[in-house]
């Protein structure tokens, strides 16, 4: 089942990441596959930032320190060297760590600012990447936090169920 994207606009940066935080919960209860979640928004000085849920340097570096350790160790063993664990942790996380900030995964970054361009003061954007199969029990968790759908890959029936729930949420909390 491949990830759909949709992008919510919200009507500021704490309302996007409370949601944002909310998805995070639902995915811990099993309702959604989270694959990438940015909120976007614009700073006092107008400059767009993207709050990302994954931070690919940490994890890239991460991954490369175990796959490292790992041949190191293997590498150690079979040679006599200890001194090729310590070599293969640090190869590891050094190059794990450039291949994680060259890589994109998830949402494009470029598509993400052009769209931040647009926003309004005050204004942000959630970018979620993922799927449920529970939308009856995600929608309603979701549409506390309000918003419109500005895009999305689904098709405009399912965008449309959204901002009603989006909207019926608002109203509901007000």
């Amino acid at each position: 089942m491949t990830a759909n994207l949709v992008a919510i606009l919200m009507k500021d940066a704490d309302t996007a990441l409370a949601a944002r935080r909310e998805c995070y919960a639902m995915a811990r209860d099993g309702l959604f596959t989270m694959e990438d979640a940015v909120v976007v928004y614009k700073d006092e000085g107008g400059e767009i930032r993207l709050d990302q849920s994954v931070n690919l340097t940490t994890a890239g570096a991460m991954s490369g320190a175990w796959w490292g350790i790992l041949i190191g160790g293997i590498l150690g063993i079979a040679t006599g060297g200890a001194g090729l664990l310590l070599a293969g942790l640090v190869g590891g996380a050094a190059g794990g760590a450039i291949s994680g900030s060259l890589s994109d995964m998830g949402v494009s970054d470029d598509m993400m600012r052009e769209t931040g361009a647009a926003l309004d003061d005050g204004q942000a954007i959630l970018f979620l990447l993922g799927r449920t199969s529970a939308p009856d029990k995600f929608l309603p968790r979701l549409a506390q936090f309000g918003g419109r759908v500005v895009t999305s890959n689904l098709p405009a029936d399912v965008d449309a169920r959204i901002n009603a729930a989006l909207e019926k949420g608002v109203s509901d909390s007000a």
